[in-house]
């Protein structure tokens, strides 16, 4: 019988287990099956792979472990790859794209998917030099031909493909790209046009970002609005014949104006795969050997766009992720897709690397101790080779919110001749409980930058200047008309309406903007006219961004008091803009693969760089989802109580809580060297009153962690005085 810290606090379970009891058995079914096919590292069977390929350039049985080896020599049939934190899969993926490259498959045979652009750079990069790096002078093979891989997002690909192939599929290529922003606006444009009856009640009528959502989580969790809106959104229940028909004119409107939202972009794809067998021969005959990276965070669009690429047998298929890290179900990332596997692909193998090489065996042992509450996933045991067996993690409680962020600042000052500011990472459930650090650090002069907030892309001011390229682009585009127009006084909606349908009406010219009865409403019409004719024939994307910045400085400045400030942001545009040629590759570039930090924090150096740069050498404070994928030396996890971590909301849904429960095992797996996990006694808000420690703590053997009471000195060599 397992031993618990905090034995004396009870802890409701679930209120829906029961009825979830189905799912459950299903997929402990799919899981249990594609654990029969896991095949183990061989070392027989290795040698055998490598000695009937002769003359490979890359010593891959030296560089990698057996089960990297395995998988990355593993080139035929559908496998999935599970693969533990600080395993090494971008590794290995690295090298599965060298060894492919070096058995003769062609360079345009391979289809590499990921969820950042990033990624995908570096897996082909990386495959790059090493296979140029061990180029012999007879040796065939070019670096150069890993640019014809095809490689990015699913966005990015899907993008790639409808306008490659929009003669077959019967679509216009010029379309723009709405982001959630955009998308609000349209459906809020929809709804204002349309004049639905929504007065038929005293419930107000849902605000365009909760509409936004809706109809985004019905297409990728492939739900009926009305099932959604009744079991998730019921005080709008009232209003449900008016958003469906809204959800209906939204995509009307969008087709008739040549404008996709993220979600159409991947389902239009999987549309035409399905009804059209020519596009879906093409791609099947393209693509032979098809990777995906963090399979756990696809979505059901995702998933059957995979699933119509790879249906032939002879198409190569391996996806590699963690269940464990399975976190964005807010976005529509459905985990049942990792552990059904087995369940699509029959003859699919299974492949486990579980040896980290992240962090030091005493932080393992807490990882797996998590790892074995959550209820569902597949068997996995991470080990590290490393010697020393390092520190446990450390559970501290405080009285209060101001004293946990006093311990954290202590901890950090009292480390600093171990480390640099910027080997520390502070991990929070949400971004407000940082509120206390921040302040904290800012007390006691210690540097750090915070990773969230608004992004690049959705700052107002950044969106103003790109709604001027996409009309440039696609004339079309109302959502971007709207939001110019209205910023000049003397244009409101109405008017901006008006004008929008005369631009239309007059093929799209912008001769309308110099009509009497629309200038006589503003003076700045007339000058917009110019510039957009001027911007019309430029001969760079940078000297569009220019010409259209000259024009709005002067809006900028007359419509905010920071001006200043935001017009810092402009320099970034303006250095993204000189890395493209066209517009419809620099929209593509910012909608698809957007900046996320501030010009503030533009070129940090990666995780892991040698060099320091003082001025950059600061503590990260940053929320969970936001640090999946990195590491750091020594981290921090604050506000461990129940009702805060887990969010006092999932506490009622298994599937929520098994989330939650996955998140804190993602905030804790980041950790290298140090683990540090903190509480305040009780968290009271307008959602109730908190004391007990976060169950996450709770349900762990007490031997792989050591709790320090309040009065206890912080000292970790002094015995553990356990609660």
């Amino acid at each position: 019988m397992t031993t618990t810290i905090f034995a004396t606090h009870h802890y409701n379970y679930p209120q829906n287990f029961i009825e979830m009891k189905p799912k459950i058995t299903r997929l402990e079914q799919a899981i249990k099956k594609l654990e029969t096919n896991l095949i183990n590292a061989d070392a027989e069977i290795l040698e055998q792979r490598l000695a009937s390929h002769l003359g490979l350039q890359v010593d891959y049985a030296s560089e990698l472990n057996a089960n990297q080896l395995l998988a990355a020599t593993t080139i035929e049939g559908k496998v999935l790859v599970i693969a533990g934190a600080g395993s090494g899969k971008t590794k290995t993926l690295t090298y599965r794209t060298s060894y492919l490259i070096e058995n003769g498959v062609s360079p345009k045979e391979i289809l590499l998917l990921t969820f950042t652009r990033k990624a995908a750079n570096e897996i082909k990069n990386r495959a790059r030099t090493l296979l140029t790096s061990r180029l012999l002078d007879n040796n065939p093979i070019d670096g150069k031909a890993l640019n014809d891989i095809t490689s990015g997002t699913f966005h990015s690909f899907c993008n790639m493909l409808l306008r490659q192939y929009s003669g077959l599929l019967g679509i216009n290529p010029r379309f723009t790209i709405l982001d959630t922003g955009d998308s609000e606006d349209a459906i809020d444009l929809t709804h204002k046009e349309k004049k639905y009856p929504t007065k038929i009640t005293n419930q107000a009528f849902p605000r365009k970002k909760t509409l936004q959502n809706i109809f985004s989580t019905s297409r990728n969790r492939r739900i009926p609005i009305r099932h959604l809106i009744e079991s998730s959104y019921p005080d709008i229940a009232v209003h449900i014949p008016v958003i469906e028909q809204l959800a209906i004119d939204f995509h009307e409107y969008k087709r008739a104006n040549h404008l996709y939202d993220f979600d159409d972009i991947i389902s239009q794809v999987v549309r035409h795969l399905k009804r059209n067998d020519t596009f879906r021969q093409l791609l099947q005959n393209q693509y032979r050997y098809i990777m995906v990276d963090e399979y756990q965070d696809t979505n059901i669009p995702q998933k059957e766009l995979i699933d119509l690429m790879c249906a032939p047998a002879s198409v190569s298929l391996m996806v590699v992720g963690d269940d464990n890290q399975s976190i964005y179900a807010f976005r529509g990332a459905n985990y049942e897709n990792i552990l059904l596997f087995g369940e699509s692909y029959p003859e699919a193998k299974l492949i486990k690397l579980e040896q980290n090489y992240r962090s030091t065996p005493a932080v393992l042992d807490y990882i797996n101790a998590l790892s074995a509450q959550i209820t569902l996933g597949y068997q996995k045991q991470l080990y590290s080779d490393v010697s020393m067996e390092g520190i446990k993690p450390v559970f501290r409680r405080l009285s209060d919110e101001s004293k946990e962020a006093k311990y954290i600042a202590d901890k950090i000052l009292e480390s600093k001749s171990d480390y640099d500011y910027q080997d520390f990472a502070v991990l929070c459930r949400t971004s407000f409980q940082s509120n206390y650090v921040q302040l904290e650090f800012m007390e006691r002069n210690i540097p750090f930058i915070v990773v969230g907030g608004i992004r690049f892309i959705e700052r107002r001011h950044i969106k103003d200047v790109l709604a001027f390229v996409k009309i440039l682009y696609n004339p079309n585009d109302t959502i971007a008309w709207h939001r110019i127009l209205t910023l000049f006084k003397g244009v409101g909606s109405v008017t901006a309406t008006r004008l929008t349908q005369a631009i239309n009406a007059d093929n799209n010219s912008f001769a309308p903007l110099i009509t009497t009865k629309f200038t006589k409403k503003s003076t700045q019409l007339e000058p917009l006219y110019k510039m957009l004719s001027k911007a019309s024939q430029a001969e760079s994307v940078e000297a569009i961004i220019e010409l259209i910045l000259d024009f709005y400085m002067p809006v900028l400045k007359i419509n905010e008091d920071n001006w200043r400030e935001r017009s810092e942001d402009f320099r970034v545009l303006k250095n993204l803009a000189s890395e493209h040629d066209s517009l419809d590759s620099f929209l593509e570039n910012l909608a698809l693969d957007p900046p996320n930090d501030s010009v503030a924090t533009a070129g940090v150096p990666e995780q892991g760089e040698e060099s320091i740069d003082k001025n950059r050498d600061k503590v990260t404070i940053s929320t969970i989802h936001s640090a999946k994928g990195l590491e750091w030396s020594v981290v921090f996890v604050n506000s461990l109580v129940d009702g805060m971590t887990p969010h006092y909301r999932s506490l009622s849904d298994f599937e929520e809580l098994e989330e939650e429960r996955k998140l804190f095992y993602v905030a804790c797996s980041r950790a290298k060297a140090r683990l540090f996990l903190t509480a305040p006694d009780y968290f009271s808000s307008y959602s109730g009153y908190f004391d007990k420690v976060s169950r996450f703590v709770a349900e762990v053997p007490a031997d792989t962690i050591t709790v320090l009471t309040v009065k206890q000195p912080i000292d970790e060599s002094d015995d553990p005085v356990w609660w």
